[in-house]
């Protein structure tokens, strides 16, 4: 068992294995919470980065990639046959290699980081099991690259991390899904009715879950309200594609 751990890790030895994961373990300690677990949490993100290696990226560009992420908007629209291809074919094009990665029990929502100085990764599962949810995590690791150091590994757990970084990709997250001045202009108007909601995504070209989701995360709506707005995912059957 401890051999195949091993192979699966691509390290020869338990110490290597510390080594190698040291910075994993540095972030896993600062935004950690009671649900999570080290070890699957790390099994969860080198699948990830296998996946990742066998994409074929583009060298980073960061520009291009700034463009990319505003035309991601319009597949938060899409069903998951489309976006789960298109995504990561854009995302490569510009050095970003995004993988689908379903959860293991006591892991993460996503991630960001580094294999390469040229090679970005954005992991993503269905922790949450909804649009809004997912397609905020894509956004808000797309901002880690964007904005952050390239030596840093970003988690997104259940913890209340508020740093800098993550309070800056929140805003980088919230702010490209929806502009502010349209939301400010929006929520003004004090109109949640599910067809006013489903107006205005339709206006900005989002999915409605999505104003769903940032309404009920400023307090306009109750979480119990408009849920049916949001698209849920489930991971599909082996053979059968994934949802």
């Amino acid at each position: 068992q401890i051999r195949a751990v091993l192979d699966f890790f691509g390290v020869a030895t338990p110490n290597a294995w510390e080594e190698e994961w040291n910075a994993v373990q540095v972030q896993y300690r600062r935004s950690q919470t009671h649900e999570t677990d080290f070890y699957a949490l790390a099994a969860w993100l080198r699948r990830g980065e296998l996946q990742a290696q066998a994409i074929d990226c583009a060298p980073f560009d960061e520009a291009k990639f700034r463009e990319v992420v505003k035309q991601v908007r319009g597949l938060t629209t899409e069903p998951p046959e489309v976006f789960q291809r298109k995504l990561p074919e854009l995302c490569a094009e510009c050095g970003v290699a995004v993988v689908f990665v379903p959860e293991l029990p006591k892991t993460a929502s996503g991630a960001a980081r580094w294999l390469t100085p040229s090679k970005a990764l954005i992991q993503l599962s269905l922790r949450y099991k909804t649009d809004d949810h997912l397609w905020f995590t894509f956004f808000h690791e797309a901002g880690h690259i964007l904005l952050h150091a390239k030596k840093d590994i970003f988690i997104e757990t259940d913890g209340k991390d508020l740093s800098d970084e993550e309070e800056g990709a929140n805003r980088f997250a919230a702010r490209t899904l929806i502009p502010d001045r349209d939301y400010r202009a929006f929520v003004a108007r004090r109109d949640f009715h599910k067809t006013a909601i489903e107006r205005f995504a339709e206006q900005q070209g989002i999915a409605p879950g999505i104003v769903v989701g940032r309404l009920q995360h400023d307090g306009y709506l109750r979480f119990s309200h408009c849920n049916d707005l949001k698209q849920r995912f489930e991971w599909g059957s082996p053979g059968k594609g994934k949802e």
